[in-house]
């Protein structure tokens, strides 16, 4: 028996996930646990085989986080699910001990797969990810940018400010101005929301290519 705890940023989706996975055979899926850090979902979880924990997008402060819940306890294995990845972001997260990694996309088999492979601490990437992996190592509108650029790109795509980015990476707001100057100006873009529109497309290649 595998048992599972789902927790993380999305209260829809990681609703809908512990569905989906409540029937499968072998698996004992308990309470869901929104609006929490992954060390506070550990903190309840540490009896757990497996974390299925949904995120809104990458950030230092979640790779800071998925870190010490690893620290902590390097017995529970962790299946993040993402709405797109970068290869850069990728191996961060492979490298906080995190083993298996899924798009919202996934399907119910692909999402038990994940836990399975999760639970027999192997490391998984679902086909939607994979995708963009081999994709980014090709041509792409942001091989241009710098690693800590795309930091900033995906952290701004995902609506954070220039205070809040300054926060997460620990650099002045002035230095984040630069990045957005540097990124705008690689990506031929005026505004944050063309900057949105620019990292969905992109996103949206990687899968249907």
């Amino acid at each position: 028996m595998i048992n599972i705890s789902l927790c993380g940023e999305h209260t829809i989706s990681t609703q809908s996930l512990a569905r989906l996975l409540q029937d499968e055979q072998h698996f004992n899926v308990l309470p869901v646990r929104v609006n929490q850090t992954p060390t506070q979902c550990l903190n309840e979880c540490r009896q757990q085989d497996v974390i299925v924990y949904c995120v809104n997008g990458y950030s230092s402060t979640l790779i800071k986080e998925l870190k010490k819940s690893h620290k902590d306890a390097p017995q529970v294995n962790k299946v993040l699910v993402m709405s797109m990845a970068h290869k850069h972001f990728i191996k961060k997260l492979f490298e906080t001990g995190v083993k298996a990694i899924i798009s919202y996309k996934a399907s119910p088999e692909e999402l038990i797969q994940a836990v399975k492979y999760a639970s027999l601490n192997q490391q998984y990437l679902s086909p939607e990810i994979s995708q963009m992996v081999v994709k980014t190592s090709s041509l792409s509108n942001f091989n241009s940018l710098s690693r800590r650029e795309l930091e900033v790109t995906y952290m701004l795509a995902n609506g954070m400010n220039v205070k809040n980015v300054s926060s997460e990476l620990d650099i002045s707001p002035k230095t984040v101005n630069t990045y957005r100057y540097r990124i705008f100006s690689k990506l031929s873009i005026d505004r944050n929301i063309d900057l949105y529109r620019i990292v969905s497309q992109e996103a949206s290649y990687m899968l249907n290519k």
